[in-house]
């Protein structure tokens, strides 16, 4: 016969063997506008006395991240509408689409490759870095940035349903390394070979 003290340990050892795989489960994030918070990517350019931004709310992305452990197998795709960035001035948007060739290239991306970051704590901020592809104006290169991410899972259905993680990001790029051909200065003004890039942005946890 079994002893009860053998049951009980048989019984403790079943059920962790059932729950603990789910939280080693990646899940999958979908980038979803959030009425308390804003998915927007942006830009500055800063060159001489000239200093401009952009800013787009039209921004993509999926991605599957185990919470627990960010820095395993995570996969994620980001993609950002050039053709919607608005720098303020109608004007100033139709010479930059035209720079970056916006109609060919209609679109800027980032494939994640790589995470490093500790486990996500629940209404913490959580810095990390993310390796992958990024590509624009047709051309890809690897590049490392620094990233934060807030795990916020649902406390209140009537505030924001369901499990959510925020990501922010902020980089540099040269257009140069991309094949973007600057305009010559005018009147000694020029447009700046690097950008400041940032992405903020909401995911929420897709129900399977």
């Amino acid at each position: 016969m079994i002893s009860k003290q053998h049951f009980v340990s048989l019984t403790l050892i079943a059920i962790s063997t059932m729950v603990l795989p789910l939280s080693a489960e990646a899940r999958v994030w979908k980038m979803t506008q959030d009425m308390h918070s804003t998915t927007e990517a942006s830009f500055v350019s800063k060159a001489s006395i000239v200093k401009f931004a952009g800013r787009t709310s039209k921004v993509e992305g999926t991605g599957e991240i185990n919470v627990d452990k960010p820095s395993r197998n995570p996969k994620g795709d980001i993609v950002v509408d050039l053709l919607s960035l608005d720098t303020g001035i109608a004007l100033r948007n139709d010479h930059m689409r035209g720079m970056i060739e916006a109609v060919k290239y209609p679109t800027a991306s980032f494939k994640l490759k790589q995470l490093n970051a500790p486990k996500l704590v629940a209404q913490q901020p959580i810095s990390g870095t993310a390796m992958g592809d990024f590509t624009l104006h047709g051309m890809t290169h690897a590049i490392t940035v620094p990233v934060t991410l807030t795990f916020l899972p649902e406390q209140d259905k009537n505030y924001r349903p369901g499990d959510w993680v925020a990501v922010s990001t902020e980089f540099k790029v040269k257009l140069s390394d991309y094949g973007i051909a600057l305009p010559q200065p005018i009147l000694g003004i020029k447009i700046a070979d690097e950008l400041n890039i940032t992405l903020d942005g909401m995911a929420k946890a897709v129900e399977q």
